[in-house]
């Protein structure tokens, strides 16, 4: 229940018990002044007067509380008005600054929190930090549902994203693991090669740098052990479409444009008339839409292709 709909139920209690003790007061006088007329006498007329004495305190009373319940109508529809008036950005950064303070104050740590400013995708995984950091990490992930699909792993999932990647976390860093990952399980089935296992496979073999970035050889050596083939080239888009239509996701590194600031791997999976489909390990809207290749070419710095071997 919102604090708008707390107050009108508050106000619709007030009310009702208002009402009601002022009928009691009612009836009780009208008892006391029945049976003072039949008593009569000069005892008689002086508790009439405490009666109305005690209605007329019951009516100022009734009266303040009338014009409390007046006043907190009116600060409610000031309320409605303002919220009505906010844009739906203006809502959603007061929704992403309430959920930075929650996280804050359960002691979520600052990388954590500041992804909400990267991507407001990631609130809920902000927020839940201590409900689910130490929650046992599966050892397998959901496979493809159809032949040919490279399914779309999320570095901050909440079942893995809150695991350490170097000095990192894989939320922030991982998107190289989560990438092959991706890649593995789409082309082998190998529901075992989650984005966790990936960064550990990478940290193990020393594949991450001082700065939490992924060594390009990370890529490689995956395929290898994975028994996938692995070319590591810079294609144009009639060749991108040859490979995309016959089934062999490319993995690219990509530099500062539409999805990163810094750095980013992200899956290419899919190419019609321009455009290509892709698995952004960090976003689900970048995800979700098509992108017209020749728009973002220019940010591809490298390209991997993998296949099974022939």
């Amino acid at each position: 229940m919102t604090d708008i709909q707390k107050n009108i139920r508050e106000n619709q209690d007030s009310k009702k018990e208002r009402e009601k003790n002022s009928r009691i007061v009612e009836i009780k006088a009208m008892c006391i002044g029945a049976a003072l007329i039949l008593a009569g006498g000069a005892a008689g007329g002086y508790a009439l007067n405490e009666v109305k004495a005690e209605r007329e305190k019951a009516q100022a009373e009734a009266r303040e509380q009338a014009e409390r319940e007046k006043a907190a109508d009116e600060q409610r529809k000031a309320m409605e008005e303002e919220e009505a008036s906010k844009t739906p950005e203006e809502k959603k950064a007061e929704q992403i600054a309430a959920a930075k303070e929650e996280a804050k104050e359960e002691g979520c740590p600052d990388e954590i929190i500041s992804l909400v400013d990267k991507n407001d995708e990631l609130i809920d995984f902000v927020k839940d930090y201590a409900q689910n950091k130490d929650k046992e990490i599966p050892d397998t992930v959901e496979g493809p549902t159809e032949e040919g699909q490279i399914p779309h792993y999320l570095q901050w999932d909440e079942r893995w994203g809150y695991a350490s990647y170097g000095t990192s976390i894989i939320a922030s860093s991982g998107c190289g693991p989560t990438c092959m990952s991706m890649v593995i399980v789409g082309l082998t089935g190998d529901v075992t090669a989650t984005p966790y296992r990936m960064a550990k496979y990478s940290e193990e073999r020393g594949y991450i740098d001082e700065s939490n970035n992924t060594y390009w050889a990370m890529l490689e050596s995956a395929a290898s052990d994975w028994g996938l083939r692995c070319q590591e080239t810079m294609l144009d888009e009639s060749s991108l479409a040859a490979e995309l239509q016959a089934g062999h996701p490319v993995v690219c590194s990509m530099l500062p444009g539409d999805f990163t600031d810094v750095g980013h791997f992200l899956v290419l999976t899919g190419y019609k008339d321009g455009k290509v489909t892709l698995n952004d390990p960090f976003s689900k809207a970048n995800s979700e839409k098509e992108w017209v290749f020749a728009d973002i070419q220019d940010q591809i710095r490298q390209m991997w292709v993998f296949s099974l071997p022939s």
